[in-house]
Formats: structure tokens, C-alpha cells, sequence
């Protein structure tokens, strides 16, 4: 269900912004679209691999995470790069670019487990006769930077579960803006990009961070 309402997400934008699936496409610089085709790329090699060894579980359970990833931060995160109200036409475009491919990728990825679900995605993106008969995707090795967002990201993420946290604590719904967030973390650097989904989840306008022994937030 959950990768369904994704599957729906996509395609009811994609028509409403009257995206056209191209050949080639332009490297998305955008923060989110790297980070998901990074999660992305070791979906890949992870399934494949524990399906060599005829490793069923784990590889539900891997899946079952990337498609929460997907769901719950990727797409939450992304809402307001699509649709009328969204100015940056590339951005869109790069937004749709990277979910048609995440979307057919792990259609080829379910096949075996989710026969009919994956085909009916996968023929209605791609107009192919099956996913069954598609090949299985290949991962591509990441860089350095792509495994040091994948790693951040999961600290953004973190950050902003604690903040969520503290403002639940004192009683201070979400939509009341707050001045700043104090990020106490260990000799930890974040890109703007990151801080700026700090500041968006949270709602705060200003993100500082202060060496720290253990991980914690001050709003």
C-alpha cells in the first residue's frame, strides 16, 4: 500500500505537471534526489546478493526499509517541488526523473516477490510488455560524497526525530516557527542542503551546531 500511494503520487503529478519521460537526463544536484539513488544503488547490490544466496528474508526486509525511506522522507520532503505551485520547472523535472527511475528500478527489484504488483507498475510506466521480461538491475559503486550523504542523512533524520521530540515535550506544534536549533554532535560537519531539511522539518530559522560528546538538540 505504502508503495503503491508512491506509485500514485508520482503519476498524478507527472500528469498534472506534463512531465515526458526523455532518454537522457540532466545529474539532479538537488539533496534528496542523490541521496534516494544512492539508497537506491545499495538496494541493488544488497538483493542481489542475498538472492544469490537464496537469502529471502532479509532481502523483504531490506526492501520493506527503502520503500519506507521512500514513502516517509523522500517523498514527504519533496511535496512542494511539484505540482502548480512549484516555480523551478528543472527542479520538477529532476524530481520526476529520479522517481520514474527509483519506481521501474525497484519494480525489477519486487518481480520475484511481488509478481503482479511490480508488472502493473512497471508496464504502466515504461508501456514494456512485462517487468518479467526486463532485465535485473545493476548497481553502480558509489563515491565517497554519495556514502558520506547516505550517512549524514541518517544524522538529519535523527536531528529532526529529537526535535520533533523536544517540541512535542514543551507543547509547541510544528507550524509555530522557532528562532534556532542547537545541534550538539561530535565533530560534525552538515552541508546547507542538510541543514536547510533541518530547518524545514523542524521549522526553526536558524541551525547551529556545537561540539558535543553525545548526540542532542536545544531548540
Amino acid at each position: 500500500l505504502i508503495l503503491w500511494n508512491v506509485y500514485n503520487f508520482f503519476v498524478t503529478f507527472a500528469n498534472v505537471d506534463t512531465w515526458k519521460i526523455q532518454k537522457n537526463y540532466a545529474s539532479s544536484k538537488n539533496v534528496l534526489d542523490r541521496w534516494i539513488l544512492a539508497r537506491l544503488n545499495l538496494l541493488v547490490a544488497a538483493i542481489t546478493t542475498r538472492l544469490d544466496r537464496y537469502d529471502i528474508y532479509s532481502s523483504t526486509s531490506e526492501i520493506e526499509l527503502f520503500v519506507s525511506d521512500l514513502s516517509t522522507w523522500y517523498i514527504r520532503r519533496s511535496r512542494n517541488r511539484v505540482g502548480p505551485t512549484a516555480r523551478n520547472v528543472e527542479d520538477k523535472s529532476v524530481f520526476h526523473a529520479t522517481c520514474y527511475q527509483v519506481l521501474t528500478t525497484l519494480s525489477r527489484l519486487l518481480a520475484p516477490f511481488m509478481p503482479f504488483v511490480s508488472d502493473s507498475i512497471y508496464k504502466n510506466l515504461t508501456s514494456e510488455e512485462s517487468v518479467h521480461l526486463s532485465d535485473w538491475p545493476k548497481a553502480t559503486k558509489l563515491n565517497k560524497s554519495d556514502l558520506q550523504l547516505i550517512e549524514d542523512m541518517k544524522l538529519v533524520r535523527k536531528v529532526c526525530e529529537l526535535g520533533l521530540a523536544e517540541r512535542k515535550k514543551a507543547n509547541i506544534k510544528v507550524r509555530q516557527s522557532l528562532r534556532k536549533l542547537v545541534l550538539r554532535a561530535k565533530g560534525q560537519v552538515l552541508s546547507d542542503d542538510l541543514l536547510q531539511l533541518i530547518k524545514d522539518e523542524l521549522n526553526v530559522k536558524e541551525v547551529s551546531i556545537n561540539d558535543a560528546k553525545e548526540l542532542s538538540v536545544v531548540l
